[in-house]
């Protein structure tokens, strides 16, 4: 999902929602590269306390609990209420939930030694161990994408770095390595977002205001595969998309199996006027969704639940 609203096709900023540098965390020193994992230390959100500044969202990989990456760190949802993990709360960008734990980037937590900004992040132990990969110092990826099974991720750099130039990128080997994608067939397309595929480590799409592009060969040919929709963001989980379409003045879930191009439209929660959902996180029938007003609702059971209402906690 991470990954919404990335930029024009002339790759000049469509729209930027992250947050800017100068609200980051400051460098405290040398890195050390990797913290280690601790027992359960989650915390329980006071009720006075506001979330902001989401910046990815997904199902944790065993207890399948709700967690969303803010500008303070992780925050997971249990029966009770939110809690948070006190250590490594870290600015996560490009947050995404992979089989064997997650990747981000970002700007760090100041109270820790990794450099600013992340580059790339492997955590495990929900989020107790990070792994700093590549580009710590260097590369703050607010646009990547995982694939959940692959763990293959494909990011568009708006700086570049020493060893990158600025574009759209790959890495197969956990982000310790990248190679740029060619991305032929996107000429005067508007593109809004990147979404690896769950399953096929070589197929990847692009979305935005036009529809849905896809490449079969790990980015570096497209061809559309959901045209003449405005698309504000996409989900992917083993053989299907889920995205959402604006309609008018407002917003339409669709459900598309990768199989055979069949499609079924879902509904929504209601949102407020002006609020545009900004993350979609699908595995199986359930589904997180995130909205530009730090609300996040829960599809499961059949039902639309809200699990935080415009950044209040209960």
């Amino acid at each position: 999902m991470k990954r919404t609203l990335l930029l024009s096709l002339a790759l000049t900023p469509l729209l930027l929602t992250a947050c800017g540098t100068e609200e980051a965390p400051s460098d405290t020193g040398q890195s050390e590269n990797v913290t280690t994992p601790t027992k359960d230390e989650w915390q329980r959100v006071e009720s006075d306390e506001t979330v902001s500044h989401i910046h990815g969202a997904g199902f944790w990989q065993d207890d399948e609990r709700p967690v969303i990456a803010t500008h303070a760190g992780l925050i997971e949802y249990r029966e009770d209420g939110w809690y948070t993990l006190p250590t490594n709360r870290h600015d996560y960008m490009g947050f995404e939930v992979v089989k064997d734990g997650f990747y981000a980037s970002g700007h760090p937590d100041r109270r820790t030694d990794f450099k600013n900004p992340l580059g790339v992040l492997h955590g495990k132990d929900h989020g107790a161990m990070l792994e700093a990969r590549s580009l710590e110092g260097e590369a703050d990826f607010h646009y990547m994408s995982a694939g959940y099974e692959t763990g293959t991720l494909y990011v568009y750099l708006e700086e570049a770095t020493s060893q990158l130039e600025t574009g759209f990128h790959r890495s197969t080997d956990g982000g310790r390595t990248f190679e740029p994608m060619q991305v032929n067939g996107i000429e005067g397309v508007q593109v809004a977002g990147i979404v690896a595929d769950a399953t096929d480590a070589e197929r990847v799409f692009l979305y935005g205001p036009s529809g849905i592009l896809v490449s079969n060969d790990a980015g570096d040919s497209f061809e559309p595969l959901v045209e003449s929709e405005q698309v504000v963001t996409v989900g992917a989980d083993d053989g299907q998309l889920a995205y959402i379409r604006r309609t008018g003045d407002s917003f339409e879930g669709v459900r598309y199996n990768l199989d055979d191009a069949s499609s079924e439209t879902f509904k929504l929660p209601t949102l407020q006027t002006d609020v545009v959902p900004i993350e979609l996180v699908m595995k199986e029938e359930r589904m997180l969704v995130v909205a530009s007003d730090n609300s996040v609702y829960e599809f499961t059971d059949g039902e639309w639940q809200t699990r935080l209402d415009a950044g209040e906690l209960d």
